[in-house]
């Protein structure tokens, strides 16, 4: 990962920017007076007055550090008149802290620990977000007001500094404290106001982040911590189904422990089957499978998992709370809102909720899911049977259901490929993150120089239809063409930290002759274990992240017949059907049996045209937008400037391998940039031990770089081209390869052909 503010420069030009919106902003002014108020007054109480339940309350329900969102449910009422948490929560308010460094930090993690563990025993929940307001009430040097651990964490991250889980939040707040001061300097403690204004500036970069497509809320710098609201998917892009995990949300977090410092995806299958020894090994991939997909707690680096952000915040609270990850079964699993939401206005028979339920998805043809899902709320606590036998919402059901700000989403009724489906498919394309032309050409390196009407007409290309994202780069070999299709595919992700997660590469192989060299297979001697590809890993990672475009190259596409090998595309991206990846009913090694086909996947292919390549079909054509290359400008390759050679040396090189290629364009013989920047780079280094000229060099890098290409049958054009070569070289006085070109143009004349290799 590559962090958006671990430099210097980044993190203060972006302190400076959120500077300037809450100058901007009433309501950040307002909560800047608000937060130093409330800090004013903890700071001041008397220890009578601190004691009393009343004081106490204001302290437990102020919302000026940071508002609770869901956590505001939790009731602390016992501890407004909890003696012992009283006396130590009056010791950080009264104690001297020891030296700034970690023998504080570890004081405060220390104190931290020891009101929690005396909270526990108290309240059947633990109201970790109002304990940090405490905290950071009554030590403001100390936190900052980004009370939410999740994103506090990514924050940090954001920043350099590594914050897993197995770091105390205490201790993050203290390192990004540690980061500002560091760049933009000391201020005084609050409650002065540059005091408050570094204390809620951690919430400001926070909320100036690009969001994760997969992101659950959202929020803007002008709202305060704690406001955002959910953000769901659409209905076409959750998770169909939830698994059935004996224990419930106890053992996916027990799962979700052992991953917590990363494991091989082995190891882990091995953890599940001790947790239940009984599972088939297709059941324990369908439990790993769960974690990455429905839960979105786990997530998978080849071989390597590890907890997502959000399995770290599961992973913080110390019992198995579902209240961690309700933001994102609300947002990211079908059905699961419908039926808090229908409850929301009325309790309902079992019946009643499997009829709402069965119209959410068409495929649904039988009861097994929607009982899985109401299976899985009761579990989670969210549901319970009232005395009539009815299904209710229990309070925390009623605190989730009450963050449902939409109408819920339904599938559309299967009916072939109707005009209902490509709009459908308009809407999914219209929520593809795709940068403008402009942007695209400006995320280019400088080192890459393709015209912009070249990488227009790529652009064009490719997104002319709504599903269909496939453009094929044909023509001069070396003329730049995985080049081009590279960094448009980076271009498109200028604006993310990981731009290289876009982009995956296929070196096209001989010999491919059906999909599995691309999809992988099941090992037929292990009939539950998949041997997986990168390009499938790919595919199912466009496939889980619809709102951003992902590329394929297809280097080199044409070494087999595309036809073959890609066939399952090609088919899913003409109908819009499924792509088929095996015939289980379940998971196989973490990939499931069918997908549906990403519209957010782009493909470019590169084809070069020669004995050793093989055409391209009516199916590949009919489906592919082609774009040739033959036309190199010689003057703009970026390799002339800071050349060892004397600029009368780099204008003969210039003027020679103009003239060359003038010459060879007619027949198609001519050469591209690879070629151009292997002439340079032999003739700088034959010249470095002065034994070698820079014309004789010139000469010995044309002859093995450009004249080996040249062949063909007896023509007209191809003898005018020879011809034409042959003055070239000889006026220049490439001796070596006039004489060569020499032997070729008589080939030519003699039998009818001619060969560089005899």
């Amino acid at each position: 990962m590559n962090p958006t503010l671990s430099s210097d420069q980044d993190l203060l030009q972006s302190c400076e920017k959120a500077e300037e919106q809450r100058q901007r902003s009433t309501k950040q002014t307002k909560w800047m007076d608000d937060v130093r108020r409330h800090v004013d007054m903890v700071a001041t109480a008397s220890s009578e007055e601190f004691k009393t339940a009343s004081f106490q309350r204001k302290l437990w329900s102020s919302q000026a550090i940071s508002s609770f969102g869901r956590g505001g449910a939790i009731p602390v009422d016992p501890l407004h008149t909890d003696e012992k948490l009283i006396e130590l929560l009056w010791k950080l308010r009264i104690g001297s802290l020891p030296p700034p460094g970690q023998e504080r930090t570890n004081y405060l993690i220390s104190l931290f620990k020891e009101c929690e563990a005396h909270i526990r025993t108290k309240l059947p929940k633990f109201p970790r977000l109002k304990l940090y307001n405490v905290f950071a009430s009554l030590a403001p040097s100390e936190f900052g007001t980004l009370s939410f651990t999740k994103s506090l964490r990514e924050l940090a991250t954001e920043m350099g500094i590594n914050a897993p889980v197995s770091v105390h939040a205490v201790a993050v707040h203290r390192a990004v404290l540690d980061r500002l001061e560091a760049v933009i300097g000391k201020v005084d403690a609050p409650p002065q106001h540059d005091g408050v204004a570094r204390m809620t500036l951690p919430w400001l970069l926070f909320s100036r982040l690009p969001k994760q497509t997969d992101a659950t809320t959202e929020s803007s710098p002008d709202e305060l911590p704690g406001e955002d609201r959910l953000v769901p998917l659409p209905a076409d892009r959750r998770r169909r189904r939830m698994l059935a995990i004996a224990g419930s949300f106890t053992t996916v977090r027990s799962m979700l422990e052992f991953a917590k410092n990363g494991c091989t995806r082995e190891d882990f299958k091995e953890h599940i089957l001790s947790i239940n020894p009984r599972l088939s090994p297709q059941s324990i991939n369908g439990n790993l499978n769960a974690l990455i997909g429905e839960w979105g707690v786990l997530e998978a680096n080849g071989d390597q998992l590890s907890p997502t952000p959000l399995g770290q915040a599961v992973l913080e609270n110390e019992s198995a709370d579902p209240e961690d990850v309700s933001d994102w079964l609300i947002t990211h699993i079908l059905g699961f809102d419908h039926t808090l939401y229908a409850l929301r206005q009325a309790d309902a028979t079992r019946d009643q909720l499997h009829a709402i339920l069965s119209k959410v998805n068409p495929g649904w043809t039988t009861d097994f899911v929607p009982k899985t899902l109401i299976d899985w709320q009761r579990a989670l606590g969210l549901l319970e049977r009232n005395s009539q036998g009815l299904y209710t919402l229990t309070e925390d059901g009623r605190n989730w259901a009450s963050r449902i700000h939409w109408m819920p989403e339904s599938l559309p009724s299967e009916q072939g490929h109707s005009s209902e489906e490509a709009d459908d498919a308009v809407t999914q394309i219209g929520a593809i993150h795709r940068p403008p032309l402009a942007d695209i050409c400006a995320a280019f390196p400088t080192t890459v120089v393709f015209p912009t009407a070249v990488v227009a007409r790529l652009d064009a290309s490719l997104w002319s239809n709504v599903r269909r994202h496939f453009a094929i780069l044909a023509g001069l070999s070396g003329a730049g063409k995985t080049l081009l299709a590279r960094n448009y595919a980076l271009a498109l992700w200028h604006d993310q930290p990981e731009a290289s997660r876009g982009l995956y590469t296929v070196p096209v192989q001989p010999g491919w002759h059906d999909p599995a060299s691309l999809f992988g297979y099941i090992n037929p001697l292990v009939r539950d274990s998949y041997t997986r590809t990168g390009f499938l890993d790919f595919l199912l990672r466009a496939s889980g992240d619809p709102s951003r475009p992902y590329t394929v190259v297809l280097d080199e596409m044409n070494l087999s017949h595309p036809e073959q090998y890609l066939a399952p595309l090609l088919s899913a991206m003409e109908t819009g059907d499924e792509i088929e990846l095996h015939t289980f009913d379940e998971d196989v090694g973490g990939v499931p049996p069918r997908i549906r086909y990403p519209s957010n996947l782009l493909i470019i292919g590169t084809v070069n045209m020669d004995e050793t390549t093989h055409g391209l079909s009516d199916k590949i054509l009919d489906r592919a937008a082609v774009l040739e290359f033959w036309e190199v400008d010689i003057a703009s390759y970026p390799g002339w400037t800071g050349l060892a050679l004397v600029d009368a040396d780099v204008k003969l090189v210039q003027k020679v391998l103009h003239e060359l290629a003038s010459a060879l364009r007619p027949v198609k013989l001519h050469f591209g940039w690879r070629t151009i920047g292997d002439i340079l780079g032999y003739i700088t280094a034959a010249c470095e031990g002065s034994a070698i000229d820079v014309r004789t060099a010139l000469d010995h890098a044309v002859f093995s770089k450009i004249l080996p290409k040249l062949r063909g049958e007896d023509s007209k054009r191809l003898r005018t081209a020879f011809d034409s070569t042959y003055a070239v070289l000889n006026t220049t006085q490439l001796k070596e390869s006039t004489a060569k070109l020499s032997e070729l143009r008589e080939d030519l004349r003699d039998t009818g052909s001619a060969r560089f290799w005899r």
